[in-house]
This record gives C-alpha cells, structure tokens and sequence, in this order.
C-alpha cells in the first residue's frame, strides 16, 4: 500500500513537473522583469568646458531608445553622476521634475564642477524610474578632459 501511495505521488510530481519545465524553457521572456534592460542609451556628444564665472560644467547629450514600449509617454528620469579618475563620486545630479519618455530621443545632462584644477572626470548616466530608485538603463560611462577652447 505504501509503495503504490508512493508511485502515485511520483506519478503526480512528473506530470506536474515537466510540462512547467516545458513552460519555463520554451515560451519566450515577454516582461523587463530584470532592471536596467528597458531603455538602451548611448553617448551622442560630452563636453567639459571652463565657465566665465568660475568652476567647469559637464554637459552630456545621451541617445536613447526604448525597449519597452509601456514606458511610452510615462515620466522617467535620469541621473548623471561624475567621478575623478580615481573613483571619488565628487557630483549627482539629476531633473527634479523627471521627463516624458518618447520611443526614441536625446536627454541633456549638465552640472557644474566648482573645483577648477579638475582636468579629468568620469562621467555616468543612467535612466531610472521618476524617484530615481530602479535603473531603467545601461550605464553610459564617459571619460572627459577638460577643453580650455571652449567657454560657456
């Protein structure tokens, strides 16, 4: 008797079992479940240019499209950190009102550094949900020199 109860839940348990497995490996990934996949970003142009009034801006213009079509005209942000080249996060900054997703476009990042003696920095961007807590985004690193040519 115990050896039949036996059978049967095995029994239960493989057909349960294999067409989940079935399931699980042959139905295609339809959601963005692991963040940082539904918007793909690149570098369009950065510059790091001295300012008249003191201190140094970075801008940053990163392209953008979305690979998540549910995120079409929904408020998302961005947020740009910059880095000396040891590693040493020095500025974050971001958009307090956040922006409309469009399927393709370009978003303008820009802070001012006050330490003028800085000639290199690390720029990263990443797009984030609108409270800037879950990467939407790849991260785009930037390495930038400081361009004395130019001033704002």
């Amino acid at each position: 008797m115990v050896w039949i109860r036996l059978l049967s839940y095995k029994t239960i348990l493989q057909s349960i079992l294999i067409p989940l497995s079935f399931v699980t490996i042959f139905l295609p990934q339809i959601s963005y479940g692991a963040h940082g996949q539904e918007i793909s970003i690149s570098l369009d142009s950065a510059l790091y240019i001295p300012l008249t009034g003191g201190g140094n801006q970075v801008n940053v213009l990163a392209k953008y499209t979305l690979n998540d079509p549910s995120l079409i005209n929904q408020m998302i942000n961005s947020v740009m950190k910059v880095y000396t080249t040891n590693g040493t996060l020095i500025k974050t900054s971001s958009s307090s009102e956040g922006f409309i997703a469009n399927q393709t476009g370009i978003q303008r990042h820009a802070t001012t550094i006050s330490d003028s003696a800085l000639q290199n920095l690390i720029a990263v961007v990443q797009f984030t949900d609108l409270a800037k807590t879950i990467p939407l985004s790849n991260p785009l690193k930037v390495d930038l020199t400081l361009n004395q040519t130019g001033v704002l």
